[in-house]
């Protein structure tokens, strides 16, 4: 182990940004986009979820994409959020939210900075380092304007995804 005075504080220094999210709401986000964090080492920045304030100005968004994929979830902006700077939440620290909210079922308080990230739920704080880049402009790759409409039932939709899904590899 090292010694106490080696270890870096993460606590210090101050978060400009502070709001409450219940548990299931940062569950979902983080459900919803997970399976896209890339696990490539040369694009760090694609190594997390990317949390910020959606352009409509209403929403919190969290997005991820490995090159491949791009998933987004978002829910209603919280009071405290207006503002915040776009910040990367790294794959590992996604892992351990997950893990540590299971069950949890009251609000947590996201505190945030440019470089840190703080999750409070009751006795439990968890506070990591954020990654240092600058995420893609996924918006860009989104279609727009399309006129084109499947509809479809769901039960079938699902039949024909989970075949596709038994043959194929992860990313093809």
């Amino acid at each position: 182990c090292l010694p106490q005075s080696d270890v870096p504080e993460l606590t210090a220094g101050s978060f400009s940004h502070s709001f409450q999210l219940p548990a299931t709401a940062i569950r979902g986000l983080i459900d919803k986009t997970q399976f896209a964090i890339s696990n490539e080492e040369t694009r760090y920045y694609l190594n997390g979820i990317y949390l910020h304030q959606a352009k409509q100005a209403d929403s919190l968004r969290a997005v991820a994409t490995d090159g491949h994929r791009l998933a987004q979830a978002q829910v209603n902006l919280p009071v405290g959020a207006d503002g915040m700077p776009g910040v990367i939440v790294p794959r590992k620290t996604v892992l351990e939210v997950v893990k540590l909210m299971e069950g949890e079922e009251g609000d947590v308080e996201v505190s945030l900075s440019s470089s840190k990230i703080r999750f409070s739920a009751g006795n439990l704080v968890l506070t990591s380092k954020l990654i240092d880049g600058t995420f893609p402009d996924y918006e860009r790759v989104i279609p727009r304007n399309n006129t084109k409409v499947l509809v479809t039932e769901a039960k079938d939709f699902a039949q024909a995804v989970d075949r596709v899904s038994t043959i194929s590899l992860e990313k093809s």
